[in-house]
């Protein structure tokens, strides 16, 4: 299986539109789009991805935080689960076709979450981070021992620069996923093959160091 590296979370957009837009200049230097809107129902969510579908956003880059049933209705790659979501078990159980991800903010979290079926975990968050004020970062040395404590991928989240993707890698993340390092940069496009090419460097460099 195949695990994708640079994950692209959408903000809270305003409008479907905002997102839609952004997405078809960022998505030829990601690997997955998360269709991630609190605050929408579900029949926005499904309009919104048949809205990216119809712009020219390949259907297996998306995955939809939450909303499992958005995600298999529309038969979707994957659905990424939070805390408030079902059970990852339920989820597999029922929907074993999902690329399954689960997020999580420790090592417990993470054993848990890969002895309920999930593929892969977003691990965060990592650096310190405006989406996340007042609150204290993991590190990478909590991420070094998740990695330890699981067999599946780890995507790493939370204040991901391009100066500090190495760190992440070299921790143990398969990936990372960033949210307003590419959608609130100016240049959007520019800025997720910056991510890209940084991530390749870095893995990259990883490797040769382990060889």
């Amino acid at each position: 299986m195949i695990i994708p590296w640079l994950h692209a979370v959408t903000p809270e957009c305003e409008s479907i539109l905002e997102c839609v837009q952004i997405a078809v200049d960022i998505h030829p230097y990601v690997d997955a789009i998360h269709v991630r809107q609190k605050q929408w129902t579900a029949r926005m969510m499904w309009d919104a991805v048949e809205q990216y579908r119809e712009a020219g956003i390949p259907q297996h880059k998306l995955i939809v935080n939450d909303r499992v049933d958005v995600a298999a209705a529309a038969n979707l790659r994957g659905v990424q689960l939070a805390y408030h979501s079902l059970p990852p078990h339920a989820v597999r159980a029922a929907f074993a076709q999902l690329l399954m991800g689960v997020s999580v903010h420790d090592e417990r979290e993470a054993r848990q979450a890969e002895q309920q079926g999930a593929d892969y975990i977003i691990y965060g968050h990592v650096f310190p981070t405006a989406c996340k004020p007042g609150r204290e970062p993991k590190g990478e040395e909590a991420l070094r021992r998740c990695r330890q404590a699981i067999t599946i991928p780890i995507v790493a989240i939370g204040g991901i620069t391009y100066d500090n993707i190495g760190k992440v890698i070299s921790a143990g993340a398969s990936g990372v996923a960033v949210m307003s390092g590419i959608w609130h940069d100016e240049h959007p496009a520019l800025s997720a093959r910056r991510y890209r090419e940084s991530l390749m460097a870095a893995v990259q460099g990883t490797s040769m160091l382990r060889s």
